[in-house]
C-alpha cells in the first residue's frame, strides 16, 4: 500500500517564513529612513518654490521697465498669501498673482497649514521671504529648513 504524503506546509515553516519577511521588512524601513525622506522632499518643494516666486519677481521687472513690486524692502519680510485680507507688515506681492499673468497662486511653504499660524507661516503669511539686499539685487527664503542649513535664492 503507498503513503499519502500531505501537501501543504507546517505551521513552523509558515512562521520561520513570516518572521524572515518581518526582519527584512524593518531592515527595509530602516535603511529607507521615510521621516528624513519625506523632510528632503518637503525641502525641494521648498527650494523649487523660492525659484517660482524670484521668476515671478524678475519677470514683473522685466514688464515693468525694470522696476520691482513697491513691497520689496531692505529687510526680510513674509510674503503675503494670495487673496489674504491682512497683510500689514507682511510683503503684499498680490501684483504677481492678479490675473494670473506671473503667478496663478503664491507659494506656500509645505508645512504651512491653511489657516496659518503655526510654526512655519503666520496667519496670513506664506512662510517664504523676500528682501531687496544692500547691492540691488532680490533674495527669496525660506526659514523653515528641515534638512539644509538654508535655501535661497539672490538674483
Amino acid at each position: 500500500m503507498l503513503k499519502v504524503k500531505p501537501q501543504g506546509f507546517t505551521l513552523i515553516e509558515v512562521l520561520l517564513v513570516i518572521a524572515i519577511l518581518a526582519i527584512l521588512a524593518s531592515i527595509t524601513i530602516i535603511a529607507i529612513n521615510p521621516a528624513l525622506q519625506l523632510a528632503k522632499a518637503r525641502d525641494s518643494e521648498r527650494t523649487s518654490d523660492v525659484h517660482t516666486i524670484l521668476n515671478a519677481i524678475h519677470q514683473y521687472a522685466l514688464d515693468n521697465e525694470g522696476t520691482f513690486p513697491d513691497q520689496i524692502d531692505t529687510y526680510a519680510l513674509e510674503i503675503c498669501r494670495t487673496g489674504s485680507l491682512n497683510c500689514d507688515f507682511l510683503a503684499d506681492l498680490s501684483v504677481l498673482t492678479d490675473n494670473q499673468v506671473y503667478l496663478v497662486d503664491m507659494p506656500r511653504d509645505p508645512r504651512c497649514t491653511e489657516e496659518g499660524g503655526d510654526a512655519y507661516c503666520s496667519v496670513y503669511g506664506t512662510g517664504y521671504f523676500v528682501e531687496m539686499t544692500e547691492s540691488g539685487r532680490i533674495m527669496v527664503s525660506s526659514q523653515s529648513v528641515e534638512t539644509e542649513d538654508s535655501i535661497s535664492v539672490t538674483r
